[in-house]
Formats: structure tokens, C-alpha cells, sequence
């Protein structure tokens, strides 16, 4: 069964499920500890050099709009690649945001992004914006086939959040 059949599926108005991972600098972040006065975007990438996605992280870079009642947005994003893959790749397109390293797939799987009709496990590109009470309020995201992501409408949509 693929990820985007599945019932259980994270959707917007569900509470998002909290982690802790560390980030390309050895820093931990804890999910529920980061979610105080802002939004967060939580932006789930699969590993290996992809143009389109890494082309996605340069837009994620230029920085994401207020949301409509004035609260910042804050980007973490998050792959199954290790950190020391993931350090050159934040210094390689200079990324402003954490980058944390899911190698064992465990933050994704619970986020059911895995696509494990791979020969080697992947994750689906997908967004989540998060409020400041842990409440998903915007997703969006990439399946092959299935659905395609916008950076433009993602902007468009974080501004018109309250």
C-alpha cells in the first residue's frame, strides 16, 4: 500500500507528532520545544543529489512569508541521508535552516512518507506546516504520478494562515 493510501495518513487539523533529531551540526532539535510565537515548516526530502528537490531547497532558502496573523515561519527540513552528507549539502546551497538527519527512517515512517515500494526505502517530498500549538494547518507535498509541489502556492497559503 503506498503512503498516500494509507488511512493514517497526517492531515491538516491533526496534531503533529513530536520528535527529536540532531541536525548537521550535532544540535538537538526537539519538535514541541520549537513551536513557541511562530509556525514551523517542516520540509521532508529524500536523500541522493535530485535536481528538482534540491532546486525546492533553494526556494525554501529565500525564506517563507508571515502567516496572516503575523507570526514568523520557521524551515527545518528533514532526510534519511546522514548528517555528514546532509553538512555538505546545507554548505553546498548555503542553507539558512536546520537540516536534520532521519537515517533510520524513524520520523518518517511516523509521518507515513516512506515509500517502500523502492528497492531502497525513500521518503515522498512533503511539507508541513506546523502553528505554535502543534497543530497542522497546510500540506503539501510530491508523489511522483500523484501530486506536484508549488512553491509559489506554498507561499500563498502560509500568508493566508491565521
Amino acid at each position: 500500500m503506498a503512503a498516500i493510501d494509507n488511512v493514517n495518513i497526517i492531515r491538516t487539523g491533526f496534531y503533529a507528532i513530536d520528535f527529536t533529531l540532531t541536525d548537521t551540526e550535532g544540535n538537538i532539535f526537539h519538535l514541541n520545544d520549537n513551536l513557541t510565537g511562530k509556525f514551523t515548516c517542516l520540509v521532508f526530502f529524500p536523500d541522493g543529489e535530485i535536481e528538482k528537490v534540491n532546486n525546492y531547497l533553494k526556494s525554501l532558502n529565500q525564506g517563507l512569508p508571515d502567516t496572516a496573523s503575523g507570526l514568523p515561519v520557521q524551515i527545518v527540513a528533514i532526510s534519511p541521508e546522514k548528517a555528514s552528507q546532509l553538512e555538505h549539502l546545507k554548505d553546498k546551497f548555503k542553507l539558512g535552516f536546520p537540516v536534520l538527519s532521519d537515517s533510520r527512517l524513524f520520523v518518517s515512517e511516523k509521518y507515513h512518507l516512506v515509500n517502500v515500494g523502492s528497492a531502497k526505502p525513500s521518503v515522498y517530498f512533503s511539507i508541513y506546516v506546523i502553528d505554535d500549538t502543534g497543530i497542522i494547518r497546510h500540506r503539501a507535498g510530491e508523489v511522483p504520478g500523484l501530486s506536484r509541489f508549488s512553491f509559489e502556492e506554498l507561499k500563498t497559503a502560509i500568508s493566508r494562515l491565521i
